[in-house]
Formats: C-alpha cells, structure tokens, sequence
C-alpha cells in the first residue's frame, strides 16, 4: 500500500469490528446478561417514514437491547423519538422484552426516566453517562500499567478501546494516537479480547485520525496487517468441528453431484448413439436384411 493512499479495512474485517464493538461494549458498560446476536436496525412506521437505531441487539435473558447516543442533552422531542422507537421495536420482536439504554454525553437528571408518550403509554429509559475525568483516570491508568509492563485486566483492556471512543473529540486524535503505542506493548493475556481491541481500536484510528500517512503509521503499529490471518485462527478456533463437519457436507455433496453429472453424461452419450442407430434403421424398408437385424440387435444391447 502506498503512503499517500488511504487505508482500506476489508469486508471481512469490517464486519467483524461492528459485532466485537457492540459486544464488548455491551461488556463495557455493565448491560444486562451476555450479547447474543445483532439484529436490523431499521424501522419503517406507519406514516412511512424510516428511522435507525445506534444499536439493537439480543442478549441471552430474553431482551431485546436498544443502546442509544444521544450528544446533545435529552428533551421531550428526544423521548418522543425513543417512545416511536420503543414501540415498534415491541411489536415486531413481541417474544421479547425490551430494554432501552442510551449513553449521554450531556450529563443526565437522572439515571434512569419514565416518559408518558401517550395517557396508557410510559416508556422507561436508562441512561448511562461516562464523565470525561473518569475517563482520563482510566487513560492514565493504562499508560501507567503499559509503561511498568504490568499485565491488564480485561476491564482495563476494554479502556483502550472505548477510552478513544468516548473522549472528548477535542482531545480524541492525541489520546488515540497515545492508546495506539499503549497496546503495541500491552500485556493482554486473552488473546480473543486482545484481537476485538486491536480491531475496536482501528475504527477509532480512521474516524479520528486524519492524516492519511499517520493511519497507516498507527494501523502498523497495531498489528492490523495480520488481523486476517488471526481473524481466521480464532474462527477455526471457536468453530473448526462445525467448519470441518460442514467442509465435509459440501465435499460428500460435491462427490454425488460429480457422479450425477458423469451419470447424465453416460445417458446422453446412450441416447445419442440411439437416435444415430434409429436413424440408420429408418433408412430400411426391410427391417429383416442383415444389417438392418444387426442394427436392431445394437439397438437391444443398448438398453
């Protein structure tokens, strides 16, 4: 790649960012149960207009998880869209309970609110805010953890990724920048959490990094060059006897389908040959000559 071209993230590797961002941010920030599976964040309402949820997902206690970001403090106009939102994503996942959390930037009222969209309609938000000093406490705390080359809670790993995200954007280029050289020399010992913040941590490059060269410097230093290849290991590592067994579903179908096709070929070379001896044997206005009998004994073999 050149120095002057702008980095690219593949498919793959895209795809796999936005689920490890919304499951270790679900871990983050405390949210109830365990992330289970993303589902569309798309809603279509009945005046046909559209809207998108930040986040939308399943957890493994039955809930469906709206995760919301709102930048600017939170109004009635705010709540009616979370009342719209709320309301047609119970319809549409019924089997499920809803929870509706949103992540402030503005400092909240309160922690949690219960707004009446309509006389028989209250809906119940939590909110979560992350202040700016606790998040500089635990930027230092990482630097200082890295620098003493001590190993890193989970937690604190996490804070590499999401300390980037949530920072203030005035300070967020340096503090990524800062966090990038923290993780090339951080003692991570799961090495799946290790992968999510690399990949966590490169999002944060590109959406706050501007210099073209400078994120391809940063995404060097983080080891995104090889994250195929690791992307690849942890799947086989989590899912091998599944990919195997289905490697060999495909191989075992791709075998009768060769078959098959041999099978057809072999009728069609017999149908061929018959339709030829037929039209010989038409040319006969006496089917009992030599070799109009011999023709027709073809013929019998044949079948």
């Amino acid at each position: 790649m050149s120095r002057t071209e702008t980095y690219h993230i593949n498919d793959k590797t895209m795809k796999y960012m936005n689920f490890a961002q919304s499951r270790r941010k679900h871990q983050y920030l405390g949210l109830p149960g365990n992330f289970k599976s993303r589902v569309p964040q798309e809603m279509i309402f009945t005046d046909m207009t559209s809207a998108r949820a930040d986040e939308l997902y399943y957890n493994d206690e039955n809930l469906l998880i709206d995760l919301e970001e709102e930048s600017d403090y939170i109004s009635t106009k705010t709540l009616e869209k979370f009342s719209k939102y709320s309301i047609f994503n119970s319809y549409w996942h019924i089997k499920r309970k809803l929870y509706l959390a949103v992540i402030c930037h503005k400092t909240p009222k309160n922690r949690t609110e219960c707004f009446e969209y309509a006389p028989s309609v209250y809906i119940h938000v939590h909110y979560i805010h992350l202040k700016q000093d606790e998040l500089w406490k635990k930027y230092e705390n990482v630097i200082n953890k890295v620098k003493h080359k001590e190993t890193l809670t989970d937690t604190e790993a996490l804070d590499i990724a999401f300390t980037s995200k949530f920072i203030s954007k005035r300070h967020a280029p340096s503090v990524v920048e800062k966090l990038c050289e923290a993780f090339k020399d951080a003692k991570i010992e799961d090495k799946h959490l290790k992968l999510d913040v690399r990949v966590i941590l490169s999002g944060m490059i590109l959406k706050h990094i501007k210099s073209e060269i400078k994120q391809n410097r940063l995404m060097e230093m983080i080891g995104m060059r090889n994250i195929e290849n690791e992307l690849d290991e942890l799947v086989y590592e989590q899912y091998g006897d599944k990919l195997d067994a289905k490697d060999k579903e495909i191989e075992n179908k791709n075998t009768i389908i060769k078959n098959n096709e041999k099978e057809i070929k072999t009728k069609d070379n017999t149908i061929e040959k018959y339709a030829k001896l037929i039209k010989k044997l038409q040319a006969f206005d006496d089917f009992n000559t030599p070799e109009a009998r011999k023709i027709i004994n073809a013929l019998i073999l044949l079948k």
